[in-house]
């Protein structure tokens, strides 16, 4: 018999509520196995929801299975994880050599799964890679694994949200006037002439009190343009149909986002046209979801920073201002030093509070146009956007290093650890991203080199190795 988590019951409740587990396969998931395998190099990835006694591959990446009993499976003992589960060589480990996915095809030998945690905390399925040779697993790669599984997990709730949306649209049509949708007919200058009871919960406001009124009297002035002209198209006959997306103005002064579906209406006899009716609805969840997705695939899962590809992106842009306006600007790669004997005392727990703890103080001391980024374990990256002078730069290492070097409490224990400071200029120091990140990580080997918690700036003819 294969282990039962002791919240199975709510676990297979949660995934009956996500109204997958007989659902059509969608491609993003299926991108997001193709971006898994790349990512780590490794010809299969699969993202599987876990049931009571088999699981269902719902997204997969180098191979044609569409689910496997759940007894002997790698994923029976993933979904019981809370951390990334590695199995580095199949057959040489007992619980998985006789499997059917081990002897037979894709004949496995290494496996790692991370699992897919909901809101409420419940494991419903597993995000994994696996190769068809035993492999070494870094912890820096288990924490990759773990950010990718983060973004299923958001693309589950953004799945659940259209669900939801899906559900409001046959209501809609089965019960019209009753819908939750708010139903307007509005004539070709757009004034509301009807708005349905549905006003009150999306809006706010009683029909009545919008009846008159007009739908830019209510949009975001952000969105208020796009808006205007998808109205005038309609409105002059350009478009006898459209939909279009924007925030609307609550009677309390909050904001929602809503999507608006229109079509024109004419006249019974003539064919003029007479005005359109639109079906408002509340796609807020979707929205939340959506800016959810775009933040992770950006941000450090543990330190909320820029993650690397965030930080390639804003390099990539101040070197193009750089370029423009002949400023210049500091690219800084800190190391901290002493973290590995805080984590190896004081356990994973209280090196993931410290590491947050640091990257607090890192924002404190940086302005809102420069970046900070997380890059891996315990290395960051600072972008001093230009124009910059070599006392600034100066100061900010210096700063960087007192700030990081004071005291930290974790729970009572207090600890100290330093940081060393590498930093390349722009231009002087490159005008190509991996050149100028070269550099920057040539400039801190030099400072560890002198005996850590100091700074160096990139000279020329700096290369790794003793100087």
């Amino acid at each position: 018999m294969y282990p039962k988590a002791s919240n199975e019951a709510d676990r297979l409740r949660a995934l009956q509520e996500l109204d997958l587990l007989e659902a059509e396969p969608e491609p993003h998931f299926d991108a997001l196995c193709r971006t898994a395998a790349a990512l780590f190099d490794m010809p299969i990835s699969y993202v599987s929801l876990v049931a009571q006694d088999h699981q269902r591959f719902v997204a997969k990446c180098g191979f044609d299975l569409d689910g496997t009993a759940r007894e002997g499976a790698f994923c029976n003992y993933a979904i019981l994880s809370d951390a990334v589960f590695v199995v580095e060589d199949a057959r040489t480990d007992p619980r998985f050599r006789d499997s059917p996915l081990v002897v037979g095809p894709p004949h496995v030998r290494f496996y790692a799964g991370a699992p897919l945690v909901t809101q409420v905390g419940l494991r419903v399925g597993i995000l994994c890679v696996l190769d068809r040779v035993p492999r070494r697993f870094t912890p820096e790669d288990c924490a990759r694994l773990q950010d990718l599984a983060s973004v299923v997990c958001a693309q589950l709730s953004l799945h659940r949200a259209k669900a939801e949306l899906r559900e409001r649209e046959a209501h809609y049509r089965l019960l019209a006037e009753n819908s939750s949708d708010m139903v307007i007919w509005a004539t070709l200058d757009t004034v509301r002439r009807y708005v349905s009871p549905a006003s009150r919960s999306l809006l706010g406001y009683e029909a009545e009190e919008l009846i008159g009124t007009k739908p830019l009297d209510q949009v975001h002035p952000a969105d208020a343009e796009a808006y205007g002209r998808l109205l005038d198209d309609l409105c002059h006959g350009r478009v006898t149909r459209a939909v279009a997306t924007q925030r609307y103005r609550r009677k309390d002064g909050s904001w929602i986002w809503v999507e608006v579906n229109f079509n024109l209406t004419y006249e019974a006899e003539g064919g003029r046209a007479t005005g359109y009716v639109a079906a408002a609805r509340d796609i807020s969840a979707r929205k939340e979801a959506e800016f959810q997705i775009a933040h992770m695939a950006r941000h450090d899962a543990l330190t909320d920073l820029a993650n690397r590809t965030l930080f390639h992106e804003r390099l990539v842009q101040e070197l193009a201002v750089s370029q423009r306006r002949g400023a210049s600007f500091a690219v800084l790669c800190l190391d901290l030093d002493r973290f590995k004997v805080v984590n190896d005392t004081l356990g994973h727990q209280a090196g993931d509070a410290l590491l947050r703890k640091v990257a607090d103080r890192l924002r404190t001391l940086v302005r809102a146009e420069d970046t900070v980024a997380r890059i891996g374990g315990d290395e960051f990256v600072i972008i001093q956007t230009g124009p910059v002078v070599g006392s600034s730069i100066r100061t900010l290492a210096q700063r960087l290093i007192e700030v990081v070097s004071q005291p930290i409490d974790l729970d009572g224990t207090s600890v100290t650890v330093g940081v060393s400071v590498g930093v390349a200029v722009a231009p002087q120091d490159g005008t190509d991203p991996d050149l100028l990140c070269r550099h920057a990580d040539l400039a801190l080997f030099r400072a560890k080199d002198a005996g850590r918690n100091t700074f160096r700036l990139y000279e020329a003819g700096m290369r790794f190795g003793p100087a």
